[in-house]
């Protein structure tokens, strides 16, 4: 009796994963760990500090847009390849620096790599293998960013106590380097068409029917897509900017220990595992509106205890908003990318999604700005927390008019 093979999408999601842990995990997640340092070496505000990564991310908002052009015309696979090598490269040049300007250089560099190597070409590649299950496969995928996190956070962490933040990057260029090429070179393929194969491991190519498979001139005729850009632009402004400023915010004006701060830092993102998980199941069972509202529920909720961290220290627990934060950060994350894939899906998928990225990078840059500078101003986190509170409250109620009435995907075999 004969075995059914398993379909060899399973394991290009895995390879997915471990480069979307490298390049996520590393890049965007576990280098505000370095902050601190920074600040004591250099002797850098909180604008300053974090002006580099602002830089990284508007760089991004014009990377992007070009890589969906390049992703609709070229080879996903190379691209990342590429990524991945510009990755390593800026991550050993960071621990040579001497000074900001090479620290925002460097950044850029990042930002090269990341928009090749990062969630954009992964993101297009699974969208090739996976139709029927494509909640779970991006679910699944996301979870490689949000382990990465854990764990590089918490190796970042621990090896700047422990040998200098000098000695970690290289330690990191050189764990991005093993953690992106090896599985590029042995399980990533660009398309299933290429080993004769047709996507989920159908018998033949598979019959969608997709609402919003439609131009990019079509999409911008929509309401949908610029409530789209509000709602999800206002929640990374909050997220984003948040997430750069958390260990500063965490280990300079809350005075918690640096080894407290790094395992709330793994904390937060090894419950992202569970959010990102529980909301793509969640999108594949459920209305995508009132799952993306709960994830933005809980988002409030994290923030909420980050707030009363600072009113009222001592009485919260960190963890509280580790929980909360990483489960609904994630959630919020992971019903983006299925809703813009849900919508518009088709010729201009990669062009429409590298614009929503954009719009959403820009925001991002403007939240980071804005907490470094907001918080200098104040001499405290606080009055920036609860201003982010608000604007949460205000994406949760933009985004109930977004487009979210899906048909759903169907196939035959």
């Amino acid at each position: 009796m004969s075995t059914k093979k398993i379909f060899y999408g399973w394991w290009v999601l895995l390879g997915l994963c471990i480069i979307y842990a490298a390049s996520n995990g590393i890049v965007t997640l576990s280098l505000k760990r370095f902050y601190p340092s920074l600040i004591d070496a250099f002797s850098w505000t909180r604008e300053e500090v974090t002006r580099p990564v602002s830089i990284f991310y508007f760089a991004l908002a014009i990377l992007l847009p070009i890589i969906g052009v390049v992703l609709d015309k070229g080879n996903p696979k190379r691209i990342i390849i590429a990524g991945a090598i510009i990755i390593t490269a800026g991550l050993a040049g960071m621990g040579f620096m001497d000074n900001l300007t090479q620290f925002n250089l460097l950044y850029v560099a990042l930002a090269i790599g990341l928009a090749a190597a990062g969630l954009f070409s992964s993101m297009y590649i699974l969208t090739r293998w996976f139709h029927k299950h494509r909640g779970k496969a991006v679910g699944i995928l996301l979870v490689g960013g949000s382990l990465g996190g854990a764990l590089f956070n918490k190796i970042t962490g621990d090896a700047i106590d422990a040998m200098g933040w000098r000695n970690t990057f290289f330690l990191l260029a050189v764990i991005a380097a093993v953690c992106m090429i090896l599985p590029w070179i042995l399980l990533v393929k660009n398309k299933p068409e290429d080993m004769g194969l047709f996507a989920d491991g159908k018998d033949e190519p598979p019959v969608q029917k997709i609402t919003g498979g439609v131009s990019l001139s079509e999409a911008f005729k929509s309401p949908t897509l610029y409530i789209l850009f509000i709602a999800t632009g206002i929640l990374w402004f909050c997220i984003i900017g948040m997430g750069q400023h958390q260990d500063i915010y965490l280990q300079k004006e809350l005075n918690l220990s640096s080894s407290i701060v790094t395992n709330v830092g793994s904390a937060l993102f090894l419950f992202g595992v569970v959010g990102k998980l529980f909301f793509g199941f969640l999108s594949d069972k459920f209305n995508k509106k009132a799952v993306m509202s709960g994830s933005i529920a809980l988002l409030i909720l994290g923030n909420l205890f980050l707030y009363l961290m600072g009113t009222d220290p001592g009485k919260w627990s960190p963890y509280w908003y580790a929980i909360t934060y990483g489960i609904a950060y994630s959630g919020v994350f992971t019903m983006i990318q299925i809703i813009v894939a849900e919508l518009y899906y088709g010729k201009a998928y990669g062009k429409i999604l590298g614009i929503v990225l954009t719009v959403d990078t820009l925001a991002s840059v403007a939240g980071i700005i804005f907490l470094g500078k907001k918080s200098e101003i104040d001499g405290s986190y606080i009055p920036a927390i609860l201003i982010m509170l608000i604007l949460c409250a205000i994406a949760m109620l933009t985004f109930l008019l977004v487009k979210t009435n899906f048909s759903k995907t169907t196939q035959t075999a």
